[in-house]
């Protein structure tokens, strides 16, 4: 079937409490989508149906990649309730530690820090879950790395923000919500919910991924409720001595379950670096797991490079003192040692002035190379230049001038014959020595440097 006109059913994943997912695609775009319906029977309800489009409502405001997304929500004119979201291509938490049981500290802390950077994000948004389990962590492979975590089913997320003071209440003063397994203390004895119990249940799904079990089992829903209440949890360590659990990370883990809330991390933000911190390893801010057969190095293309390309990216400790420096290549200057980027760059718009200044001398009347001989019907200019004694050497900066007078013409003495003088009295007029002509650019007076001493000779153009 097609639901809304726009998306058709594919097949069925699974179900809970309130209802059924599919996949579908969109119709039009032939998208993959992931379309959650409520129970026909439930629809009848109406603070079901305001509780289930509750998840839409919290998970799309808070907008935080490892949060699932929803793109869609609504009800069709039979009355069907659905929620249209992202299509996860993976498994749950739950799952994998079914088959499991537990997993090194190496892997379980990327999972942990990024379950506790989404709940960060949704207390942020004044939205505490309320749910937390291995259920509703799902695992993906994103990039080419696993264990992508999207953290799903907001649907008895409570909003706690000022702007939703005066919205309908969805629950009573006193009511239970959540799974006995992962629900603090004061969840259970149905005191006003904050952000802390989020951080006890985090707490428990880590005991569960450092030891293989909860921390609670008992034979009924009161039972494991009342461990909670009263019961400290063994230490992972003292449980699980085989698998060589840090004591750090035993102790992050004891915090996050202590039976009063004032005693645990006091946010999520707090309990995100503490993970960060233990176990020995690097903080990896990415917080995606890698494994250890994994390739980092740098694609094929990169190896034609002849000078040696070396990270400089710096691990962050804590974010208020890391950095992350841009990597590149070093240049040329900074290996060997030669001359500046800047005297290079001075010495070549040098030369290249120089043969501009040339090239124009070159192409003024009256000037011609020494080795040209002259063409038929028109005799050699014979230049009205007389030879001076030898003087010192000039300097560099000197000889362009020199040379910009040696090449001048001498107009009154000039030979010609009656028809070069008709071509060049019609090409341009004759000038004065001295005078600049107007609108001609290859008569314009080129402003030379000054003399420089021979401290100076090694950049003649004054750049720093």
């Amino acid at each position: 079937m097609v639901v809304s006109d726009r998306y058709r059913i594919m097949r069925k994943i699974g179900e809970g409490g309130m209802g059924a997912v599919y996949q579908a695609e969109h119709a039009l775009i032939e998208k993959r989508i992931a379309l959650k319906i409520l129970f026909q029977d439930l629809t009848r309800r109406p603070d079901l149906v305001a509780r289930f489009l509750q998840e839409a409502k919290s998970a799309s405001r808070i907008g935080q990649e490892n949060v699932i997304d929803i793109s869609d929500f609504g009800q069709t004119a039979d009355g069907l309730v659905y929620i249209a979201m992202e299509f996860l291509d993976g498994q749950d938490l739950g799952r994998l530690l079914k088959t499991e049981r537990s997993m090194p500290w190496l892997r379980a802390r990327p999972i942990l820090m990024q379950i506790t950077k989404a709940l960060r994000a949704a207390h942020g948004h004044g939205i505490i879950h309320r749910d937390m389990k291995p259920e509703n962590v799902y695992l993906i492979s994103r990039e080419g790395r696993a264990d992508f975590v999207k953290v799903l089913d907001f649907g008895i997320a409570k909003v706690v923000s000022a702007d939703e003071a005066d919205g309908p209440r969805l629950t009573q003063t006193g009511m239970i919500f959540g799974t006995p397994e992962y629900m603090s203390p004061e969840q259970a004895q149905g005191h006003p919910p904050d952000h802390r119990l989020d951080v006890y249940a985090v707490g428990c799904i880590m005991y569960q991924m450092l030891t293989g079990s909860v921390p609670f089992t008992a034979d009924s829903f009161m039972g494991i409720l009342t461990k909670h209440l009263v019961e400290a949890p063994v230490p992972p360590r003292q449980r699980r001595p085989d698998l060589d659990i840090p004591a750090d990370v035993e102790a992050v883990c004891l915090r996050a379950l202590e039976k009063d809330r004032e005693k645990r991390w006091p946010d999520m933000d707090a309990f995100y670096r503490a993970l960060g911190a233990a176990g020995g390893g690097p903080f990896e801010p990415s917080n995606v797991f890698i494994p250890p057969t994994a390739s980092l190095k740098y694609p094929i293309l990169a190896d034609t490079n002849p000078l040696p390309r070396e990270s400089k990216t710096a691990i962050s400790v804590s974010p208020p003192s890391g950095t992350f420096e841009d990597e590149r290549p070093q240049r040329p200057d900074e290996l060997a040692g030669g001359l500046g980027l800047r005297t290079k760059i001075a010495l070549g718009v040098g030369a290249v002035v120089v043969v501009v200044i040339v090239f124009v001398l070159a192409l003024r009347p009256g000037s011609r190379p020494p080795a040209v001989p002259a063409t038929a019907g028109a005799t050699p200019e014979a230049p009205a230049q007389t030879q001076r004694p030898p003087a010192a050497a000039p300097t560099p900066a000197a000889v362009v001038p020199a040379l910009v007078h040696a090449v001048e013409p001498a107009h009154a003495e000039a030979a010609s014959t009656p028809e070069t003088s008709a071509a060049k009295s019609t090409s341009r007029p004759h000038h004065k020595h001295g005078d600049e002509p107007k609108g001609d650019p290859l008569h314009r007076r080129v402003d030379l440097p000054a003399e420089t001493t021979p401290a100076e000779l090694k950049n003649p153009f004054g750049t720093p």
